[in-house]
């Protein structure tokens, strides 16, 4: 027992020595005298005498003032305020590490006239020619500020506050003006009177114009950047419940425009920057994962027709809950260093990273529910029987009678079909309710030479479709950065792997909710098995949609991306560096049919069959770089010297297996009797390239940044292998110059900017300059041979398509940049454009790629507004509003009108027309459509070739988006209008294809018909003719089809709620967030079909989403 209570003793005694030890350390005083030294000299003796390492970069210190410290017995912190005062950088203390960065940029202080604001002291006069003055700092919410700089103006009398925000100077001019800083707050004066005790609130400063810009190999802020480029933070996607970060974008970005293809997961997703550069050629943006290029398109597989596009998006497998930003860039100045691959802008994504400090456990769940917006007034049952009698009548026939007609086909009207039954098929087949849940959770910190970052995710969607459907998609994140302790060499390494199983049907059932007969039979019998309704002879009468469910449709999808950089700094101004990247990105498909999928009367004679697919894209790629920085006085010049290598590989098969002797074996291939090839592909595509740039910066006023690239492609033959393209910008920040800042008062920024530069495409198929052949075996091959059969012609002289693009800016902050405004001005110019060329039959091919001499140009304004209209310690409320206002023609075609486009384009007009009749309504004595010919004069027959006058743009006139974001003490709300002026494709127009045919459900707007001669309608007579039929089809290519499809869109809201941090505290929690989120909340729009955006009547339109979500961290 007393030897247990010595050793607790001694073990108390240590605790209490090593405490004093870490105490007086803490507080040692330092002696230190240094005159007009460097910063980086400081840093050195600082080091030798406490012990404290620095951590910068050279380049932090180009623009750096001399330092002079006198200190006698002061602490670290008071040697480090002495070397940081007046200097644009700060610093943080991290154990025994001090590490340097760079400050906010803070706007200039207040002139001497600016009044002093009420929370300060009371000020009065006072005749005494020097004073002493005390005083205390504060924040906008009362605390102390500890390190702020109080000093006199005009003279070098300063001091910094202490622990508790207090201040002493002594020998003050008792009419002394002070100077208060500190770092991320605006600077402010205030007024001296003799012995009153100032009281000094400082505000808080917070700048969209210094929010870092992700560009293609470097980065710069919104305050000096050249190139027109928008930034979304990750902090933006997570307020939206979307899996595709694209969708995150929607009403975000000026000059971006996302169209959503359906409303299922993973489908697809088409995106454009600024129009349409090429008429064929590719106009998808060129993406950049962490510095690794990134797949624009899957290759199809069996899930185009439900998905849309190639059967997806590439992006829809990232995680949006590990993306930092994202960053579209869309000028010449900004895309030319990608050379071809960028001719459509680009779009950079940034995944997170680790950050120094202790460790942190983040953990983020969400769960809610989707469910289609919007639903069409259809017929009932009694509405739709009369139009099918009806249309009998009209046709001159009697109503069928399965009893006297037993081979009638007209099964909904002649009696073998209930006619007093009733079914929603919009309920029934697109009517359920989605789940979504997502859980997320990541583990991140690290010290001064070493941060990482740990994420995994997980995430589940169903459909609105009936059956057990779902997409559940898993997740991994990792990031590592680690450097030497003099930071000259550094590494990171990056790895994004995402695993998805998406268990859907291989047909959308949207078209079938809208266009069943009402009456149509029940999807199950009695006992629980398919209703097929047959007729008295046997045969199924009921093309039952349930039977999809009975087929197994599965898509898997494995998607890898690693980036790995390497960077060394060989001395102050030179840094040689290279990245390394790899991504792999394959999808599995497999489709079966069972025999229960068919109808009985099929199944004697039909097999089990499945279909296969796989398809990888495999890309790996170097890119060395050499940079260099210095500094002359003001000016400031960066270069960079770099090289591209990069190499793709494309591979897909698709096989048909038939059969299996079980369903239970069907998804096994071998098992199959027969398996044949139905389709493979094998392409590799190598790019190479050398690029450079050189930015020049003369004291914050003047930038210049100039880009070159040379470019090679294998897509090209040996004539054209190579292409040059580059670009010059230019900024002149006139908010900056002396002569400004008193001219205009209130202006805290404003920025002039220009670019011109050209960038090329080469987004056509791989092998177009050579001569193609594909193998044959048809028939019995000569002596047991297969043959090779031509199936593509050479062009080796196929050149790049380039665009030229001239961009104007201009930028504006006022009121201390809490009003922002920035307009653009772009005109992108395309030649030598690359489009199919149709050949004579004779030549035993359709058509040859070629350059065609056309010129197609883009040309419009983009917008933006940013306002913080109203901040103080409680409540904050932000707005932001951005329009782009494109426009789009086609310059020239020479020999238009005797090629084979002179029906799709019109030289003058847009290349998104369509050429469409002109729509003249009813014929009053017949009942049907009649359109106008080529004179104006009406017809039933128009001819496709001369009388399709009329020419209509599709493409959105304007659009953009109106966000607000509210916030007091913990609540915060944000919402997102998105808006879109254009004509669209109205398909519900007149109805489901002709009125009056079988199984054809139709809008009640139809119910507005021709019914006897005279009558004055805009749709035709009820009809189950081919007549009637081809008159809808001619009205459906006439202008009565193109409608109004313009739209105000509520596409998010998010509400959240912090848990206030006292409560925190008790539950040993850094952070506890709940919230709400929707997506897709209501739409304002005059179209008449199922959404504006999509515009498809077979495919499911976006949802709507609501989910709630919780965020812990520890």
């Amino acid at each position: 027992m007393r030897c247990s209570a010595y050793v607790q003793r001694a073990v108390l005694c240590l605790c209490l020595f090593l405490v004093c030890i870490r105490v007086q350390a803490n507080g040692q005083l330092y002696s230190l005298q240094l005159q007009n030294a460097s910063l980086e000299q400081a840093f050195k003796t600082i080091k030798k005498i406490t012990g404290y390492s620095f951590s910068y970069t050279t380049d932090m210190l180009y623009r750096t003032r001399p330092v002079t410290v006198n200190v006698s017995n002061g602490t670290l912190e008071v040697l480090l305020q002495q070397c940081f005062a007046n200097q644009s950088l700060t610093y943080i203390i991290d154990g025994q590490y001090v590490i340097v960065k760079e400050k906010p940029h803070i706007p200039p202080l207040p002139t001497p006239q600016t009044p002093v604001t009420e929370k300060d002291a009371d000020f009065g006069n006072s005749d005494a020619v020097v004073v002493d003055i005390t005083g205390h700092v504060y924040d906008e919410k009362g605390n102390p500020l500890t390190g702020a700089t109080v000093k006199v103006m005009g003279t070098m009398n300063s001091v910094v506050t202490d622990k508790e925000g207090k201040f002493v100077i002594t020998g003050a001019p008792n009419k002394a003006i002070l100077e208060v800083s500190f770092v991320g707050y605006y600077g402010k004066q205030v007024k001296v009177v003799a012995g009153a005790e100032l009281k000094v609130f400082m505000e808080l400063y917070s700048s969209e114009l210094d929010d870092v810009l992700i560009l293609a190999y470097s980065t710069t802020t919104k305050r000096l950047a050249t190139g027109n480029v928008t930034t979304i933070a990750g902090s933006d996607l997570e307020k939206q419940p979307v899996s595709n970060p694209l969708l995150g974008l929607q009403g975000r970005v000026p000059g971006l425009i996302i169209t959503q293809a359906t409303g299922l997961p993973n489908s697809a997703v088409t995106v454009r920057i600024q129009g349409y550069n090429s008429l064929s050629s590719g106009n998808e943006p060129f993406y950049v994962v962490d510095g690794v290029p990134y797949a624009s398109q899957l290759i199809p597989g069996l899930n185009t027709n439900v998905l849309g596009g190639n059967g997806g998006n590439p992006l829809n497998f990232i995680n949006p809950a590990d993306i930092e930003s994202i960053s579209v860039l869309k000028d010449a100045d900004a895309t030319s260093i990608y050379g071809s691959r960028a001719a459509n802008g680009a779009i950079i994504i940034t995944t997170k990273k680790g950050k120094i400090g202790p460790l942190k456990t983040s953990f983020n769940v969400q769960s809610g529910w989707s469910k289609v917006a919007y639903r069409q007034k259809l017929l009932n049952t009694q509405q739709y029987l009369e139009m099918r009698r009806e249309a009998f009548k009209n046709d001159n026939l009697p109503v069928p009678s399965i009893t006297a007609t037993p081979t009638n086909t007209d099964y909904d009207v002649n009696g073998l079909w209930d006619t007093a039954r009733y079914t929603d098929w919009q309920k029934e087949l697109i009517g359920h309710t989605a789940r979504y849940t997502t859980v997320n959770a990541n583990v991140s910190g690290g010290g001064v030479t070493t941060q990482y970052l740990v994420g995994a995710g997980y995430q589940r969607q169903t459909t609105v479709f009936p059956g057990d459907l779902s997409d559940n998609k898993a997740s991994l994140h990792f990031n590592l950065n680690s450097s030497s302790l003099n930071q000259r060499f550094s590494m990171q390494l990056t790895n994004n792997f995402l695993y998805d199983v998406n268990r859907i049907i291989n047909t959308d059932l949207t078209k079938a909710a809208y266009s069943l007969a009402p009456n149509a039979p029940a999807v199950y019998k009695a006992d629980g098995t398919l209703n097929w309704m047959p007729n008295p002879a046997g045969s199924s009468t009921f093309d039952n949609p349930f039977a999809m469910f009975e087929r197994k449709f599965q898509v898997t999808t494995y998607n890898f991306i690693s980036n790995l950089q390497l960077r060394y700094r060989l001395c102050k101004q030179l840094t040689i560096k290279s990245s390394f990247g790899y991504t792999y990105l394959q999808n599995n498909d497999f489709l079966t049919q069972p025999l229960t999928a068919l109808a009985p009367e099929l199944r004697t004679n039909s097999q089990r069959a499945s279909a296969f697919s796989n398809s990888n894209i495999s890309s790996w790629i170097i890119e060395p770089q050499l940079n260099w920085n210095k500094g002359f006085g003001r000016s400031r010049v960066e270069a960079l010297v770099g090289s591209t290598i990069q190499k793709n590989i494309s591979k897909a098969q698709q096989f048909q297996a038939v059969g299996f002797t079980s369903d239970k074996i069907i998804e096994d291939i071998k098992s199959a009797t027969t398996v044949s090839v139905q389709g493979s592909t094998a392409a590799v595509y190598r790019y190479n390239a050398l690029f450079g740039s050189v930015n020049y910066n003369y004291d914050n006023k003047y930038v210049v940044n100039l880009n070159l690239r040379r470019d090679g492609s294998s897509r090209f033959g040996s004539e054209n292998l190579f292409h040059n393209f580059g670009s010059i910008a230019g900024a002149w920040l006139f908010s900056n110059e002396e002569w400004m800042k008193s001219l205009v008062p209130g202006l805290t920024f404003g920025k002039l900017k220009a670019s011109y530069g050209s960038t090329g495409n080469d987004q056509i198929g791989d092998y177009q300059f050579l001569s193609l052949f594909t193998s044959t075996s048809g028939g019995v091959g000569y002596q047991s041979t297969t043959g090779l059969a031509a199936t593509g012609h050479t062009n080796p002289y196929l050149q790049w398509e380039e665009t030229k693009k001239l961009q104007f800016g201009l930028d504006l902050g006022f009121v201390k940049d809490r009003i922002l405004f920035n307009v653009n001005y772009f005109y992108n110019s395309s030649s030598n454009l690359l489009q199919p060329y149709a050949l004579p039959a004779i030549t035993g091919f359709g058509t040859v790629t070629r350059n065609f001499p056309a010129l197609v140009r883009n040309y419009g304004w983009e917008m933006s507004l940013s306002t913080v209209n109203v901040k103080n310690a409680d409540f904050a409320w932000s707005s932001s509003l951005n329009i782009s206002i494109p426009r789009n023609k086609l310059v020239s075609f020479p020999g238009l009108d005797k090629s084979s486009y002179a029906s799709r384009y019109v030289i003058g007009q847009p290349t998104t027309i369509s050429q469409v009749y002109h729509f003249l309504g009813v014929d009053p004595a017949t009942g049907m459509y009649q359109m106008a010919d080529s004179k104006g004069l009406p017809t039933t027959n128009p001819s496709v070739l001369t009388d399709r006058t009329v020419v209509l743009n599709i493409a959105p006139k304007y659009y953009g988006g109106f966000q607000n974001q509210f916030s007091y003490k913990s609540i915060q709300l944000d919402f997102l209008f998105q808006f879109v002026k254009q004509l669209g494709y109205n398909t519900a127009a007149l109805g489901n294809t002709n009125s009056g045919r079988f199984n054809l459900n139709q809008p009640v707007d139809i119910l507005q018909r021709w019914q006897k001669p005279g009558d004055i309608t805009s749709i035709q007579k009820y009809s189950t003719g081919i007549t009637a039929l081809l008159s809808t089809v001619n009205a459906a290519s006439s202008d009565v089809y193109v409608a109004d499809a313009s739209f105000i869109r509520l596409k998010n809201v998010s509400c959240s709620w912090s848990v206030p941090e006292r409560w925190l505290k008790r539950a040993r929690l850094q952070t506890l967030r709940l919230y709400a989120q929707g997506q897709n909340l209501f739409t304002i729009t005059r179209f008449k079909g199922l959404d504006p955006e999509s515009q498809a009547v077979a495919s499911l339109p976006p949802l709507r989403t609501m989910t709630l979500g919780l965020q812990l961290g520890f």
